[in-house]
């Protein structure tokens, strides 16, 4: 009999625990944050052409600042932008420009980034 009664009551706190956690919500990430697209502000300091698996791909030197923070060093970043962008962004080098191009390539075998636009940049600051 108290092996029943012991079997019961077990029973009873399994189910209680199991109807517990079904009860509590589980939280499911959002992936509206997720980031298509990167905006960089900077001096356009060299850019070339040339062919990968025969398609032009265009390589941009920009040194990364941003206007938020007191001038620092800047950072020298490659990008590699999908097609011949030349005609685009040579009259850039040497100038402040703000250029944005997607986070992912659509390219695996140049590994190259789309450019979505680009545009002189003025600071307006007071540095």
């Amino acid at each position: 009999m108290r092996s029943l009664s012991f079997l019961i009551l077990a029973l009873a706190l399994s189910v209680s625990s199991f109807a517990h956690l079904a009860a509590s919500k589980i939280e499911v990430p959002t992936f509206t944050q997720v980031k298509t697209e990167r905006v960089v502000i900077g001096s356009l300091a060299d850019i070339s052409a040339r062919y990968e698996n025969a398609k032009p791909i265009t390589v941009i030197h920009i040194l990364e600042f941003s206007t938020d923070v007191a001038p620092r060093e800047p950072a020298l970043l490659q990008v590699r932008l999908c097609g011949d962008q030349i005609g685009k962004l040579e009259h850039a080098v040497h100038t402040n420009i703000t250029v944005i191009y997607e986070l992912a390539s659509q390219s695996r075998l140049t590994g190259c980034l789309n450019l979505i636009s680009s545009e002189p940049w003025q600071d307006s600051s007071t540095w």
